[in-house]
């Protein structure tokens, strides 16, 4: 049965030219392509009932982000063009640019102390996240893909998903980065929770420092995440074991983390769940735990992500996904398809059980 989708086109307005490693411009891997293809590959198998999210009220997103950031995320990418001219006219440069800029940060928070972001003398915490005249468009798309995604789950729907471009789990409630600008998985987690607890289960590759961030010590919702080691891998300064709370579980992973390790991790993340038995599951899904993934470090291959969407599915509750990373553009369509034809699966599996 095709999965519940929801997805704007309007997420590919933002699309910005390069990232910076070193002083040197690279490929930015969190790029249209990544929605594209999954949504084809999806589309090809059978496997998606596709709906345009209705574009979410943006006072909406003051329950989860300080209001300050989001004007300050509306504002800069309104005026962003303007911005960048004034200040390349100090270097005599402004007639040089195309019009199509992207505002990357130079100022960063003064402080960012593990595991809540705290005195914020900046809301864009790294350069990754640049700003250009497309990005809060496309940021509240995808936004609002999630909400949509809630909203369905509210009115009874089992299992929903929300193609979400750009990702949001490095967004926190004051801090934008990591190619993220606002937190669509927290977002959906804050309209479910006004009927009931939630857990949150994030599978990207990278710990979703934003969402921790959010839901830290909130007693209605049960953040767990399994990663790479923040010792060796980003976002570094959150992740560890010792940011541990009744409502957050981090379970930390070592470069080259096996399937059969990382199922071992995933049971323990269940057990969790089931303990503190919430009536709906958002997951914040990346793709990007491939071991061909140019961000990630595991060894775990295409065909896993049938058996991940399946005891995902298989824990019975109302789920919401929500695609957050995965940047291997050839195989993140082969992902998709094998993860939601294992979600089929599990739900099968979970109401005969």
């Amino acid at each position: 049965m095709p999965i519940l989708t929801f997805l704007s086109e309007a997420q590919a307005l933002h699309n910005p030219p390069a990232e910076y490693l070193h002083g040197h411009a690279v490929p930015f891997f969190e790029s249209p392509q990544r929605a594209e293809r999954i949504e084809s590959a999806l589309t090809a198998a059978g496997l998606i009932d596709k709906h345009v999210p209705v574009t979410m009220d943006a006072h909406i997103i003051a329950e989860t982000h300080d209001p300050a950031m989001v004007d300050y995320l509306r504002d800069l990418s309104t005026n962003s063009q303007q911005i960048i001219r004034n200040d390349f006219a100090i270097y005599g440069m402004a007639d040089t640019l195309k019009g199509d800029e992207y505002y990357y940060e130079s100022i960063f928070p003064a402080q960012m102390i593990a595991p809540r972001i705290s005195d914020q003398k900046s809301f864009i915490y790294d350069n990754t996240s640049p700003v250009g005249q497309g990005t809060w468009t496309a940021a509240l798309s995808a936004a609002s893909a999630a909400f949509a995604g809630a909203d369905a789950l509210l009115n009874g729907v089992n299992q929903a998903y929300a193609l979400c471009r750009p990702p949001g789990h490095h967004a926190g409630r004051a801090a934008m980065g990591g190619y993220c600008y606002l937190n669509n998985a927290a977002i959906a987690a804050n309209s479910l929770r006004n009927t009931g607890c939630v857990a949150i289960i994030d599978v990207d590759y990278h710990h979703g420092n934003g969402t921790q961030d959010i839901f830290w010590n909130d007693s209605q919702v049960l953040y767990v995440s399994l990663h790479a080691d923040p010792a060796v891998d980003y976002p570094y300064y959150t992740g560890y074991t010792d940011e541990n709370t009744p409502s957050n579980l981090n379970l930390p992973l070592p470069f080259g983390t096996t399937e059969q390790d990382y199922l071992g991790a995933l049971a323990t993340a269940f057990s969790a769940i089931q303990s503190f038995g919430p009536m709906y599951l958002v997951v914040s899904l990346g793709f990007d735990i491939y071991k061909g993934d140019p961000m990630g470090r595991f060894a775990i291959d295409v065909p896993f992500f049938e058996e991940l969407g399946a005891r995902l599915a298989g824990i019975g509750l109302p789920t919401l996904y929500v695609q957050e990373g995965g940047y291997n553009i050839d195989q993140l369509g082969n992902m998709a398809v094998n993860f939601f034809k294992g979600v089929e699966r599990g739900r099968n599996a979970a109401s005969t059980g």
